[in-house]
């Protein structure tokens, strides 16, 4: 039950994250979401204590249902269930603190690359001993993956275009492209191979699958060519040369990486009937 609870925090995460749900607006009723997700009401009542417990909703002031809370987006952005695997265990760990640490990473690593990012730095920035922030992140490991799953948080899966699979994956590849043209340090954060992907990743993960399932019945040959093309992105902006462009020119590396996709989504298309 926990599990299930904890996938309905997450998907609340996502839509404010997504500005779907925004400070102030209420939550659906918890029959409204047991219909919708398909679960029992005792799942969704015991997310709903979760979602309270974590400050990302509360009741209000007449008593009549849950409204998403002010400090909702900065929580959501870096939420994780109590039993992910990367999660911190201690229990005076505080999600609003943990979103400031997060944000000042990733603006250390905006500013001045990801080499320059450190916990003394991140101290230094909030005015507090690294002891304290050790109580919310368990190493840099730790810390770079809920960056990286932030960065994500604020680009959401593009909207669907119209076409067959090649089109859908073709916007979100350049959508993922222009996340890490604009922050460098991303691309070396972010890993679609890991065990468990983060929420946000895994949104762009699932967004590529949804767009294979018609023509790609398997779900390993699926999981496979997503992996395949996003690790194909993630690469190419780790390799960026930055070589100036001539005037009116594209981009050398943009047009490197144009080139790289459409030879990738061919070869795609030959495993496809």
């Amino acid at each position: 039950m926990a599990r299930i609870a904890a996938n309905i925090v997450a998907d609340v995460c996502r839509r404010i994250t997504a500005g779907e749900l925004r400070p102030g607006d209420p939550l659906p009723t918890g029959r409204d979401i047991a219909r919708e997700q398909d679960v029992s009401v005792s799942v969704v009542y015991h997310a709903l204590a979760r979602l309270r417990q974590d400050g990302l909703a509360e009741r209000a002031p007449d008593g009549t249902g849950l409204y998403i809370t002010e400090r909702a987006p900065a929580i959501a952005a870096t939420w994780r269930p109590p039993n992910w695997r990367g999660a911190p265990r201690r229990e005076d760990a505080d999600p609003l603190y943990l979103a400031q640490v997060v944000r000042t990473a990733i603006d250390i690593a905006d500013a001045d690359g990801l080499a320059t990012m450190s916990m003394r730095r991140i101290g230094e920035r909030l005015n507090t001993a690294n002891v304290t922030i050790s109580k919310h992140v368990q190493g840099r490991a730790h810390l770079l993956t809920l960056m990286a799953d932030a960065a994500f948080a604020e680009h959401p899966p593009p909207q669907r275009p119209a076409g067959d699979w090649r089109a859908q994956l073709e916007i979100l590849y350049r959508h993922q492209w222009q996340m890490y043209r604009a922050r460098p340090w991303l691309a070396e954060a972010v890993w679609f191979r890991r065990p468990q992907l983060c929420p946000h990743e895994a949104a762009h993960a699932e967004y590529a699958a949804a767009a294979l399932e018609p023509v790609v019945p398997a779900a390993p040959t699926r999981a496979n060519l997503v992996a395949t093309a996003a690790n194909y992105v993630r690469g190419s902006a780790m390799n960026l040369d930055r070589l100036p462009a001539e005037s009116g020119e594209d981009e050398p590396d943009t047009v490197a990486f144009e080139s790289g996709l459409q030879r990738l989504l061919d070869g795609f298309a030959r495993l496809i009937p």
